[in-house]
């Protein structure tokens, strides 16, 4: 536990807050998707962090595991959102036969992704901060 609050904690809040400002100027100046998909790239990678040491606390015995497991899915279940503009693109459209389906111009993808991007970082810190009170419960 006290490796999640020393190193992950203030890992996924400041990424949170990379991974919102990199949205928002993405929703500013669409060039900036192209940072952007590395930023989601790099979302990955923290969420794997973040849920190899929530694992990790479970294994360890003492922590309420029903909502840490549901707190731990959400983290898990977040990062499939970023880049979710990729839907809109004509390939992923000609896949599906379905006549309504939305085709996106290359700039609305970029600030669908840009807004999703800003709404999956509020919900990162909200899913790291509450499973750092279950921990802090725990003490």
């Amino acid at each position: 536990m006290g490796f999640f609050e020393g190193f992950v904690y203030p890992l996924v809040l400041g990424f949170s807050a990379v991974l919102a400002l990199t949205g928002l100027v993405t929703l500013v100046w669409v060039r900036a998707h192209r940072v952007l998909k590395w930023v989601v790239t790099a979302a990955y990678v923290v969420a794997l962090i973040e849920v190899l040491a929530i694992a990790n606390a479970l294994l360890g015995g003492g922590i309420p595991v029903v909502i840490t497991l549901g707190y731990m899915l959400a983290a898990i279940a977040l990062v499939p959102l970023l880049g979710i503009g990729r839907l809109g693109e004509p390939d992923a459209a000609a896949e599906d036969p379905d006549p309504n389906r939305p085709v996106l111009a290359p700039d609305q993808i970029a600030r669908v992704d840009g807004a999703v991007a800003i709404i999956v970082a509020v919900a990162m810190a909200v899913v790291a901060w509450r499973i750092d009170v279950i921990f802090h419960g725990v003490q």
